[in-house]
């Protein structure tokens, strides 16, 4: 799995935050990527142990329905389903993710009671639920379901209100983070045990120079980038173009100047995919061309020595 896409998410909101104020050192700015990366690994294990907890919560009702004194419910007539998933048993088990969770106890305290019994009526009420006892029980009608259902978690509001109460950080990393613990499920196999391999954490880069280079390049270049922005960007004053478009355009240039490995459409493409998330796809379409423009100047002028 490649991390990169999320390591020029996160130190966007970082240089973002350098970019509006000036007087922060590129020492700060470390720091903060060294946190905001932590803690979204943090999202990464909370969003797996969520189907954990989710998990025991009905294990949890299934036990005071048996138990009642009055009317008690026959085995026959409780639905098991939910509570045998292969897949959460699994996860509950896998020392990785466990030994992480000891070391790191907070995360767990982010799962709240009342979120994690409003979820699970939400769960069993949907059609994702209604579909799943339709099918026949099997290890990978198990990881379908929670598939399904992880898929949602990105837009529910609940978990939204939760995240933003905890981390200033999670409510813009949500959406990837989901993908990350999608393709972690989609390695799980019906026999994979106890010590079957999750993401170790998300500062890992093939390319270890790649964050603290983009990161710190970037701020030191800001102003030399601004003024190929908006010489490039000549129909428009500079004060109309949006903070977050410059900053977009500065990370751009400089990974496609300092990055030789990278090639430059992988660049264009990538930070045209971030403005869509961060300003428009009026913006996107603004900043295509305005890189494109640099771009071809900068290879003429022999600064970019790559397709």
């Amino acid at each position: 799995m490649t991390n990169r896409v999320l390591i020029r998410n996160k130190i966007l909101q970082i240089v973002f935050s350098a970019f509006i104020d000036r007087d922060k050192t590129i020492a700060q700015s470390e720091m903060e990527y060294v946190h905001s990366i932590k803690k979204t690994y943090d999202l990464y294990i909370l969003l797996l142990q969520l189907i954990v907890k989710l998990t025991d919560e009905q294990n949890e009702r299934i036990e005071r329905l048996r138990g009642r004194y009055i009317n008690p419910v026959a085995d026959k007539d409780i639905d098991w389903r939910l509570s045998k998933n292969r897949l959460a048993k699994q996860l509950s088990e896998n020392i990785q993710m466990n030994e992480y969770l000891e070391k790191n106890p907070e995360v767990n305290a982010v799962i709240n009671p009342r979120l994690v019994k409003s979820l699970l009526d939400s769960i069993l009420s949907s059609d994702i639920y209604a579909d799943y006892l339709e099918q026949e029980d099997s290890y990978e009608a198990d990881k379908n379901f929670w598939k399904k259902i992880l898929k949602g978690w990105a837009d529910e509001p609940e978990i939204d209100e939760v995240l933003e109460g905890e981390s200033l950080y999670w409510n813009n990393d949500i959406d990837i983070i989901v993908t990350f613990v999608l393709k972690t499920i989609k390695s799980f196999k019906e026999d994979s045990t106890e010590d079957a391999k999750i993401i170790d954490s998300f500062d890992a880069e093939a390319d270890s120079d790649f964050p603290g280079k983009l990161l710190s390049h970037t701020i030191l270049d800001f102003d030399a980038n601004i003024k190929h922005i908006s010489c490039a960007a000549k129909n428009w004053e500079a004060d109309r173009i949006a903070n977050m478009d410059f900053v977009i355009m500065c990370m751009a240039l400089t990974e496609a100047r300092m990055f030789p490995s990278i090639p430059v459409n992988v660049t264009l493409s990538e930070y045209i995919e971030l403005a869509k998330s961060y300003s428009s796809d009026k913006s996107a379409t603004f900043i295509n061309g305005v890189l494109d423009a640099i771009i071809k100047k900068l290879k003429k002028e022999g600064k970019i020595n790559k397709d």
